[in-house]
C-alpha cells in the first residue's frame, strides 16, 4: 500500500516537473517593442478607402504603428535593407493600421501575419503633436493601461512631427524603441534629457488634472533625437505646447530634476567661453501668502568644476577670476529658469514647475482657494530667484586656482 502511494507522489511531481506545456516557441511570436499613433489626414484616409484598409467609421481614425524586433538565431535571417549590404540590416520591421480603436488596430494585424503579437517587451509609445493636441491623453493610453500583457513601465514620448518616422530612423544594426529606451541613460551628461514619464507616472497627472511634460522626440536623418519636451495641460489633458530644448534646460534648474549636464556663457570682457560641468544641482520652491497675495522664491544651488575656458595659455585661476565666473554662470542660469517661467506664464498658461505643489504642501488653506483656476492664477504670480554656484574643481591642465 505504501508502494502505491510513492508512485502517486513521484507522478505528481513528475508533472510539476514536465515543463512550461503550454508555451509558445519565440519563432511564432511577434515581440512588440515600439508604438506611435498618429492622427490620419484626409488624403490618407481616401487612399485607406480605396485600397479597403482599416474600418472606416465616421469617427476620427488613427495610425497606429507597431514595432517589432527580430530573436536573431530563431529565423536565421535578417531583414536586409534595398542596398542589401551586410552593413544595412535591420533587426526590426514596423506594421501599421489604421482604425478608431487601437485595440482594434492590433488585432487587425491577424489578418496580416501567422504571428501573434505580444506586449510584454513593449518598451516606448511615441503619440504626433496633432493627436495629443487634439485628444485628452487618457482617451490614447486607455488600451495600454487596461492590457495585462503590457507593463507599466513603458515610456511615453510626444514627437511633433509624425510619430512613426520616429519609429523608422535607426543607424544600421540599431532598433528605435531600443534606442529611445537607452539614452535615458545619459541623464546624467544632458540636461535635455527630462524624467522618464512611464504609463505608471502619467495615471496619477491625468486623474489629478494636473500638468506635466512629457519628452519630445523627431525623427532626423537616419536617427531619432530628444528635442525639448511636450507640455500637457492638467485641466484638459491635451498637450499645449512644447518648451524647446534651451527652455527645458530652464526647467531642469527650476524644479532641480537635472542629474548633470552641461551649462555655458562668454565672458563679455573678453568673448572666451566658459564652460561648467554640473555635478550636481537642488532646487527648493518657497510660497509666501501676504495679505492673500502669493508668491515664490526660489533657491537653486549645484556644485561643479570648469569643463573648458577656451584660454589662449594656461594662467592662474586666481580667486577674482573664478569669483567673475561663477558670477557669470549664476547670471546664465537665471536666464534660462527666467524663459522658461515666462514661456509657462505669458504664452501656454500652464504650470508644469511644481509651484502649485508646493503650495498645496506649505499653505494648503490657500491652495483650496485657487486650484481650480491654478494655471491662470499662476500667470500672475511673481517670483524670485536665489542663485548659487559652486566651483569645487578646475580640472586637470596647469590651469589651476592659486
Amino acid at each position: 500500500m505504501k508502494q502505491w502511494r510513492m508512485w502517486i507522489v513521484l507522478s505528481l511531481v513528475c508533472s510539476l516537473l514536465s515543463g512550461c506545456w503550454s508555451s509558445s516557441p519565440i519563432e511564432e511570436l511577434n515581440l512588440e517593442i515600439g508604438v506611435a499613433l498618429d492622427s490620419v489626414d484626409a488624403s490618407e484616409d481616401e487612399e485607406a478607402v480605396k485600397s479597403g484598409i482599416g474600418n472606416h467609421s465616421k469617427h476620427p481614425k488613427i495610425i497606429s504603428t507597431y514595432q517589432f524586433t527580430i530573436p536573431q538565431g530563431s529565423g536565421g535571417a535578417v531583414m536586409k535593407s534595398s542596398s542589401s549590404s551586410s552593413s544595412s540590416f535591420k533587426n526590426y520591421y514596423n506594421m501599421s493600421e489604421t482604425s478608431d480603436s487601437i485595440f482594434e488596430a492590433m488585432r487587425q494585424l491577424s489578418l496580416r501575419t501567422r504571428r501573434t503579437p505580444i506586449g510584454h517587451h513593449l518598451k516606448v509609445i511615441v503619440i504626433s503633436e496633432e493627436l495629443a493636441r487634439s485628444n485628452n491623453l487618457t482617451k490614447l493610453i486607455d488600451f495600454f493601461t487596461r492590457d495585462n500583457d503590457i507593463r507599466p513601465s513603458v515610456m511615453l514620448f510626444v514627437s511633433n512631427g509624425k510619430a512613426k518616422d520616429v519609429l523608422e530612423n535607426a543607424l544600421p544594426g540599431q532598433t528605435p524603441a531600443f534606442v529611445l529606451e537607452g539614452i535615458f541613460n545619459n541623464r546624467d551628461r544632458n540636461m535635455g534629457i527630462w524624467e522618464p514619464v512611464t504609463l505608471a507616472k502619467v495615471v496619477g497627472p491625468l486623474q489629478g488634472k494636473k500638468s506635466f511634460l512629457v519628452q519630445n522626440v523627431i525623427a532626423i536623418d537616419q536617427e531619432t533625437k530628444l528635442a525639448g519636451a511636450g507640455v500637457f495641460k492638467g485641466t484638459t489633458g491635451k498637450l499645449i505646447g512644447f518648451l524647446d530644448e534651451s527652455e527645458l534646460e530652464g526647467m531642469a534648474w527650476l524644479t532641480g530634476k537635472g542629474l548633470g549636464g552641461v551649462l555655458k556663457t562668454y565672458d563679455p570682457d573678453t568673448n572666451n567661453l566658459i564652460t561648467y560641468e554640473v555635478k550636481s544641482m537642488h532646487s527648493k520652491i518657497k510660497a509666501n501668502v501676504n495679505n492673500g497675495q502669493i508668491s515664490f522664491n526660489v533657491k537653486i544651488k549645484s556644485t561643479g568644476r570648469y569643463a573648458e575656458v577656451f584660454a589662449e595659455k594656461p594662467k592662474k585661476l586666481h580667486d577674482g577670476i573664478v569669483k567673475k565666473d561663477k558670477a557669470l554662470l549664476q547670471k546664465r542660469v537665471l536666464e534660462l529658469v527666467q524663459t522658461t517661467v515666462t514661456k509657462l506664464q505669458k504664452d501656454l498658461h500652464t504650470e508644469a514647475a511644481g509651484f502649485g505643489t508646493s503650495l498645496h504642501n506649505q499653505h494648503p488653506a490657500v491652495w483650496r482657494s485657487v486650484k481650480d483656476n491654478w494655471d491662470e492664477t499662476f500667470s500672475q504670480i511673481p517670483i524670485t530667484y536665489e542663485i548659487n554656484l559652486n566651483i569645487e574643481e578646475y580640472g586637470a591642465s596647469d590651469t589651476t586656482a592659486e
